[in-house]
C-alpha cells in the first residue's frame, strides 16, 4: 500500500500556479509568509506551502529566519518552504535586499481568471526564468506528514526519479499557456504531482532512520508495517496487543518505537486518523449518521462526542466550514 499517496488524498491537497517570473541579474525575489497571503492564494485550505520552479538560469534560496544556509538552485530545480515562512530568492548570494509586494497584490492576482501573472525583475544581466505557485492542504484533525517536513525542501532535477520531475515541469509549462478551464485543472493536478514527487525524493535522499518523523516511520520495518496495517484497515477494531503481535514486538517496545517515530501513541494515532477520514467524508457530503456507521460507531451521539474531542468542533460545524 502507498501510505503517502493515501494520506495526500485524504488531506485534500490542492495546487495552483500564479506567477511566471522573468528575471535578469541582479535580481531579488522577496516572498511574504503564508499567514499573510495564504488565505488569498488557496482560501479553502488551512496550510499553504509556496514553491518555485527554476526553469532557466540559476539562483539561491533561503528562509528569512536564516536558520539554514542559502541553497543553490539550477535549471530544473524546485524549492519549497513547507512551513510557509517568509523567504527570498536571488541571483547573488551576497545580495538579499529586496522589497516584498504588498499583500493586496497577491489578493488581486488570486482573484484573476488567468492561468498565471507575468512578473519582471532585475536589470540586464544573466537571465533566469521561474514559475511560482502554492500547494495547500488541511492540517486538522490529523495530518501526520505536516510536522515532519523540513523548513526548506529542494528537489534537484538531476537526481529526480528517471527524469519524472522534468517531465512534470514540461507538462505543466505546456498547459500554463492555455486559458481554458480544463488547462487550469490540469495545472492544478500537475502541481500536486510535483509536490508528491518532491516528498518521495526527500524521503529517499534526506531522511535517516535516526530521525524522529512520520516520513521515516514509513521506512522502518516494524512501524512501517504497523502504519500499513492501520491505513489498509482503519476501521478494524485494532488493539495495542494485536498491532504489536502483527509487528513481532512486545507491547511496550512497540509503543515506545511507534511514539519515537510518529509522535503519538498507537491508539491515539488510529483514533485521530479515523477522524481525519470522517472529516473527509463529511466534506464530501455524507450525512453524519452514515459517517458514524461507516467508521464503526454504534451511535451518532458517540461519534459526535469523539469527533468533538479530537477535532475541536462538532461534525456539523466541521461540514459547514
Amino acid at each position: 500500500m502507498d501510505i503517502l499517496s493515501e494520506v495526500l488524498d485524504t488531506i485534500h491537497i490542492k495546487g495552483a500556479l500564479y506567477f511566471e517570473v522573468q528575471a535578469a541579474h541582479p535580481w531579488v525575489l522577496v516572498n511574504p509568509a503564508m499567514n499573510l497571503i495564504g488565505s488569498f492564494m488557496l482560501p479553502e485550505l488551512e496550510h499553504v506551502i509556496p514553491f518555485h520552479i527554476m526553469l532557466e538560469g540559476q539562483g539561491w534560496a533561503k528562509s528569512d529566519d536564516n536558520l539554514i544556509p542559502p541553497l543553490k538552485l539550477e535549471s530544473g530545480d524546485v524549492v519549497m518552504f513547507p512551513m510557509g515562512s517568509s523567504h527570498s530568492l536571488t541571483s547573488d548570494i551576497n545580495n538579499w535586499q529586496g522589497i516584498a509586494a504588498d499583500t493586496s497584490f497577491y489578493q488581486q492576482t488570486a482573484a484573476k481568471k488567468k492561468p498565471f501573472t507575468a512578473v519582471k525583475l532585475g536589470q540586464d544581466g544573466l537571465r533566469a526564468k521561474l514559475v511560482c505557485g502554492y500547494i495547500g492542504f488541511n492540517a486538522k484533525p490529523l495530518n501526520p506528514m505536516l510536522k515532519t517536513l523540513p523548513k526548506i525542501l529542494v528537489v534537484k532535477e538531476h537526481v529526480s526519479n528517471e527524469g519524472l520531475m522534468k517531465q512534470l515541469l514540461l507538462s505543466t509549462l505546456n498547459e500554463m499557456g492555455k486559458s481554458n478551464e480544463g488547462a487550469r485543472n490540469i495545472v492544478t493536478k500537475l502541481t500536486e504531482l510535483i509536490f508528491t514527487q518532491a516528498l518521495r525524493q526527500h524521503m529517499e535522499n534526506h531522511t535517516s532512520l535516526n530521525d524522529h518523523s512520520w516520513l521515516t516511520a514509513i521506512r522502518d520495518d516494524h512501524i512501517g508495517k504497523a502504519l500499513t496495517l492501520i491505513h489498509q484497515e482503519p476501521f478494524k477494531k485494532w488493539s495495542l496487543a494485536l498491532l504489536a503481535n502483527e509487528c513481532g514486538m512486545s507491547r511496550s517496545s512497540f509503543t515506545e518505537r511507534f511514539n519515537h517515530y510518529v509522535g503519538h501513541p498507537p491508539m491515539k494515532y488510529i483514533n485521530c486518523w479515523k477522524m481525519q477520514l470522517a472529516s473527509k467524508l463529511l466534506s464530501d457530503g455524507m450525512s453524519i449518521v452514515r459517517v458514524a456507521e461507516h467508521i464503526g460507531y454504534s451511535s451518532e451521539s458517540a461519534f459526535q462526542k469523539a469527533f468533538k474531542r479530537y477535532v475541536g468542533q462538532t461534525a456539523g460545524e466541521w461540514r459547514a466550514t
